[in-house]
């Protein structure tokens, strides 16, 4: 079973290595979106977790089993976040750390990854590009390459996510989660799915990087169509051998594809209801709660993962400006 090769027992362990570290971060109802639906909706505030996203999670439990195991060297590629997340646990693990970036990355990601004593490689267009290339840097330089979702102690890490959020609500219905390369998306709902067997883990994608759910609905992971999309957090291909394929195949019980436009206006909303700027992976989640793409009953009580924060100044100014002419005109 895959369970037995990623288990709720990893989640515990993860939580005991990175608990210190991280924040337990905030888990509330969201009167705008509980409001929109009419069931109970709760908001899991990654935004403000350390380095602004839930990728420090996984990436303080991988540095952490790889200084129990002796290695002091990775690699890795990122769109940004999982970098972050790597450059701030290298500071409290002291591995030295290359993160690897695509040359299209979000500015803003990369300007805050500058600020870490790390080796930082732009590379590539597309993230499967830049994760090939840290993959043969890794073995060139006899480093450990750490995915950014394809790996047993990032998944474990997000997991503890899901803890956190059935210790406050023990009786969620429902878990509503983005999903690029499927390493969130795979934690939450093995730890969630261990303590409720019962729970609906939704996943959620960008209509311009469709790749998990596309590759699930055809058996086997596949190149999906790709388009420039804010949600840059859960954009890119995904390795052909990722095991977060498989996981989420099992695991996931629906998909929803959020419109680009419904993503970009959605940042916007976000800001204007709960007083907080989150990035476009973060709002694809949102938007299938505000723009009612999933229905839920009365009694339901609903998570919802807020993943990231890390949004470039330009991406919001041009949401705001967009907003404010579109305003104007009506």
């Amino acid at each position: 079973m895959l369970e037995e090769k990623i288990c709720l027992s990893d989640v515990l362990v993860a939580k005991k290595r990175i608990e210190k570290y991280i924040a337990n971060t905030p888990f509330v109802k969201s009167s705008w979106l509980s409001g929109l639906t009419g069931a109970n909706i709760y908001m899991k505030l990654e935004n403000v977790q350390v380095t602004g996203s839930f990728k420090y999670r996984g990436a303080l439990n991988t540095l952490t089993w790889a200084k129990e195991n002796q290695i002091n060297k990775v690699f890795t590629a990122s769109a940004g976040n999982h970098g972050l997340g790597v450059a701030e646990a290298a500071i409290h693990t002291e591995i030295e750390a290359t993160v690897c970036v695509p040359q299209t990355a979000s500015p803003l990601k990369k300007q805050k990854l500058q600020g870490y004593s790390i080796s930082l490689i732009q590379h590539g267009d597309e993230c499967d590009v830049t994760e090939a290339y840290a993959r043969r840097l890794a073995n060139e330089k006899k480093g450990f390459y750490v995915s950014p979702y394809n790996n047993k102690e990032v998944i474990a890490g997000a997991g503890t996510i899901a803890l956190e959020m059935l210790e406050v609500i023990p009786t969620l219905t429902t878990i509503v989660v983005s999903v690029g390369g499927g390493g969130l998306a795979s934690g939450i709902a093995i730890a969630a799915k261990a303590i409720n067997p019962d729970i609906k883990v939704i996943g959620v994608v960008a209509a311009n990087s469709p790749v998990m759910s596309t590759s699930v609905i055809a058996g086997r992971v596949v190149r999906a169509f790709q388009d420039k999309t804010i949600a840059d957090g859960i954009a890119g291909n995904i390795e052909p051998e990722s095991i977060t394929f498989d996981l989420v195949k099992e695991m996931i019980d629906d998909w929803v594809t959020v419109d680009e436009q419904d993503i970009v206006s959605t940042v916007f909303e976000f800001l204007d209801n709960e007083g907080m700027l989150i990035e476009g992976a973060a709002s694809a989640t949102v938007a299938a709660i505000s723009k009612k793409l999933l229905t839920f009953s009365p009694k339901e009580k609903v998570g919802i993962v807020v993943c990231g924060g890390n949004i470039a100044r330009n991406d919001w100014r041009e949401i705001l400006v967009n907003h404010l002419v579109g305003a104007k005109k009506a």
